[in-house]
């Protein structure tokens, strides 16, 4: 069986202080986590696949969310600390969930993968609808608990009940 990871917005508006929309100090150990949790999937020989928000300038989402992820802009880049290595793969979506009108199934299909593996951020908006299509596209699905955070802790913990109760998402 093909395992992906999938890195979710792990992009400098979300996760430095000085970006659009910061989520606050508790990012730093999730950075680390990330950090570690990647090399060990890249020797595992895991599909690396970072999906990214990249919005155009006057996007509709941002009559929900202030400006973020501007496409070409400093705070739509990867944070440093994860960033992708050569012939892994960067998924630009418009919409909270990575399926949503992009190439990320074709791609998972391609390589044959059968089980997604997430972390990122935000818990209860990216992540929650990504891991959502995922499992409704009948992928086996996992998220790490130290791999997620949102700005709303409480809409965090909501988000991680919702994925293993009513998805049947496996937390670890």
């Amino acid at each position: 069986m093909m395992n992906a990871l999938i890195i979710i917005d792990l992009l400098n508006d979300f996760m430095r202080p000085q970006g659009a929309l910061y989520i606050g100090d508790h990012v730093q150990p999730l950075i680390q986590f990330c950090q570690e949790l990647i090399n060990q999937k890249r020797k595992e020989n895991y599909t690396i696949i970072y999906s990214c928000d990249t919005h155009w300038e006057n996007d509709e989402e941002f009559l929900l969310f202030p400006p973020h992820a501007i496409r070409g802009s400093w705070g739509q880049k990867i944070i440093e600390e994860v960033k992708p290595q050569e012939g892994e793969f960067i998924i630009p979506k418009r919409r909270f969930s990575a399926f949503f009108g992009t190439e990320l199934d074709l791609l998972l299909r391609e390589k044959k993968v059968e089980k997604v593996e997430i972390v990122g951020v935000l818990t209860n908006i990216c992540v929650l609808y990504t891991a959502a299509w995922a499992q409704m596209l009948h992928y086996q699905v996992a998220a790490y608990r130290q791999g997620l955070t949102s700005n709303d802790l409480q809409a965090h913990e909501f988000a991680l009940k919702e994925m293993k109760n009513t998805l049947g998402i496996e937390i670890l």
